[in-house]
């Protein structure tokens, strides 16, 4: 009788388990810092006038002529974002403040979940969740309840459909309706087109398309330019961007680049690694170079971009990393076997379902008193005569339009819709150049809602004789010397 040898599979090694952790415990990471510090606080200025508009929109305005916030909002303007104001507006209205900041956290979520599923299909765990981490951190300054945030997820979706048509060369016609979606939800559509032109350019220098099949790929970014005219704003959406050039001067997120901000560091970080390794382990397609491409030059050009620049070059880098990783194999955990990904996809679902869950617990205890708006003032600006105007600075206009429909700041964040010489007359007044009284004479202000130590603040109470009625947080409450504040 022949006896039968019993075979043992080796203990799992520890070490090992713990790479295979590691990549989804950073990724569990990630998540609860966006979670913390961006999708429970509603602490952007620009939110504010976000839900105005929304308002307005599901009112009386028209999409094709809409009105101003103010009335010195003087200049026509083209709405680019008005189906995510209408949304959040009607969100708003429904769930509150906390039903804001839970539709846009889930966004953010999107995006971070949308980067790290795309990385993956690229590599490893490991060569996913870095590019996903160094996305966060170019991002940090957008992650906030604006539409810009809906971009990064359209782009991260346009850019991993994008490299499936170059592996296989199919044509992703859904991009076109996306577009369609996309550009009544935020200005930076245009960044989906040109990224599809840009790789229609490297398929054909690497001969993955050709005759046929060539114009049919590039009928897919064309096609998605066109649908954007039909929209109801109409072709005038084609040139909303000249509105925004004539004022990237003077608004902040539109001027050059400094990399010596973190979120440019990082997207400098990630685009010097793929550098790196091209230079180290072989030709990219071109494809991937004009993808590089783009990606750099967004990041050069102005700091609104870098997120963007962020989305593009992530799954370059995961590529990237895992080229570096498989030069290496035993040292980092594949887990490419059916049942890790499996495990994998559990662990996704039930991540989301804890995230959802914490926001929508969490929202309505600190999204319902935003970091710093002056909510005790509200009492007092509603008992002012309708239409009366309100001197402010540092975006909470917007927050007085939304909160306070009835009184009119000088200025809020929706630029386009003011002219470029009130814009500059007014960032003159808040600095206290000569000549400020008469932009303050002129627009009839004798209330005003101004940082508390500003220098606009100590002008008019030194110069002017301006008194405080009250305070909260960082603001003062101020009224002229024949003006009457009810309490």
């Amino acid at each position: 009788m022949t006896d039968r040898v019993r075979t043992e599979e080796p203990p799992p090694d520890p070490v090992r388990r713990a790479l295979a952790a590691t990549p989804y415990l950073l990724l569990v990471l990630a998540t609860g810092v966006v979670l913390r510090f961006s999708a429970l606080h509603l602490g952007n200025d620009d939110t504010w006038f976000h839900l105005a508009l929304g308002d307005r929109f599901r009112g009386s305005w028209s999409l094709v002529h809409p009105g101003g916030l103010t009335p010195f909002a003087t200049s026509s303007w083209v709405p680019t974002q008005w189906s995510t104001e209408v949304l959040a507006s009607l969100v708003e209205d429904g769930f509150g403040v906390a039903g804001v900041a839970v539709l846009f956290g889930a966004l953010y979520l999107a995006l971070v979940l949308g980067t790290f599923v795309s990385c993956r299909r690229r590599g490893r765990p490991l060569a996913a969740v870095v590019p996903t981490w160094l996305l966060v951190l170019a991002s940090a300054p957008v992650l906030s309840a604006r539409p810009q945030v809906l971009s990064l997820v359209l782009l991260t979706v346009t850019v991993a459909a994008w490299l499936r048509t170059a592996e296989d060369g199919r044509p992703r016609w859904w991009l076109v309706p996306m577009t369609w979606v996309w550009a009544t939800a935020h200005g930076l559509w245009s960044a989906g087109v040109l990224l599809g032109l840009v790789c229609w350019v490297g398929l054909v220098l690497d001969r993955r398309v050709r005759g046929r099949r060539s114009l049919a790929v590039l009928a897919v970014p064309v096609l998605s330019l066109l649908a954007t005219a039909l929209t109801p704003v109409g072709p005038r959406l084609l040139t909303s961007q000249l509105a925004v050039s004539a004022r990237t001067g003077l608004i902040g997120e539109w001027g050059p680049t400094s990399f010596r901000t973190a979120p440019a560091f990082a997207v400098a970080v990630m685009l010097g690694l793929v550098v790196l390794v091209w230079v180290r382990r072989g030709q990219p397609s071109w494809t991937r170079v004009g993808l590089l491409a783009l990606a750099s030059g967004w990041a050069l050009l102005v700091s609104r971009m870098v997120p963007l620049a962020a989305v593009v070059a992530a799954p370059l880098l995961a590529e990237a990393l895992e080229q570096v990783l498989a030069a290496a194999p035993g040292l980092v955990p594949g887990d490419g076997r059916s049942r890790s990904r499996r495990l994998e996809r559990a662990g996704l679902a039930v991540l989301t379902v804890v995230y959802l869950a914490v926001l929508g617990v969490a929202a309505p205890r600190v999204a319902d008193r935003p970091a710093d708006e002056p909510l005790a003032l509200t009492g007092r600006l509603q008992a002012l005569p309708a239409g009366s105007t309100v001197l402010v600075e540092d975006g909470v206009g917007g927050w007085m339009e939304w909160r306070v429909p009835s009184v009119h700041p000088v200025i809020d964040g929706m630029l386009d819709a003011y002219p470029v010489s009130y814009i500059e007359d007014f960032f003159a007044m808040t600095r206290v150049e000569p000549g400020w009284q008469r932009f303050l004479t002129r627009s009839g202000a004798r209330v005003a809602v101004l940082r508390q130590g500003s220098p606009l603040t100590a002008a008019v109470r030194d110069r002017l004789g301006w008194r405080v009625v009250a305070r909260d947080r960082s603001w003062v409450l101020l009224a002229a010397p024949t003006a009457r504040v009810d309490r």
